[in-house]
């Protein structure tokens, strides 16, 4: 064998490993374009739900300001029911305390006046439209001279005489 043709089959040989070696990185690479489409694809999906996110943050943002205001605006209408209620207590109080004046005194008119049955006299414009109670302590309920008085009222006196 000459050497030309030794020098020729190990070019041969060189060429057939570098075509076998050519071969498997064109596969490798195509795997790779494969995986890169595939990755610019997922990297399009991340685009286009994170924008999604974004807008539904944006969203949330905007329903949760609405929803703040018209949570203040009940809190202000609770607040304003809470010291309406507070001023309705205090001046239903203020009047119970009246009645439980007046009758305490009507009670204590016939002893103050010798045994008279005589109502005393009113202290307010309220005590006005008050008709002159008897009550009998060992009675179930007080009653009017002359007629029986409303449920109301007994139970009225009946919390007030509770209360004290």
């Amino acid at each position: 064998m000459t050497p030309s043709l030794l020098g020729d089959a190990l070019v041969a040989v060189l060429l057939v490993a570098t075509i076998v070696y050519v071969l498997r990185l064109n596969r490798r690479l195509g795997v790779l374009r494969d995986d890169k489409a595939k990755l610019e694809e997922l990297i399009r999906g991340l685009t286009v739900a994170s924008e999604n996110a974004r807008a539904g943050i944006l969203g949330l943002k905007d329903a949760a300001g609405e929803i703040g205001k018209e949570l203040q605006k009940r809190i202000t209408a609770g607040q304003l029911l809470r010291d309406d209620i507070n001023y309705l207590i205090e001046r239903g109080g203020a009047v119970a305390d009246r009645l439980e004046g007046t009758v305490r005194t009507r009670r204590e008119a016939p002893s103050r006046a010798g045994g008279e049955d005589r109502p005393a006299e009113p202290a307010t414009a309220a005590s006005d439209k008050v008709t002159a109670l008897r009550v009998d302590p060992e009675a179930d309920a007080p009653t009017r001279r002359g007629s029986q008085i409303s449920r109301t009222e007994r139970n009225l006196l009946r919390a007030l005489g509770a209360r004290r």
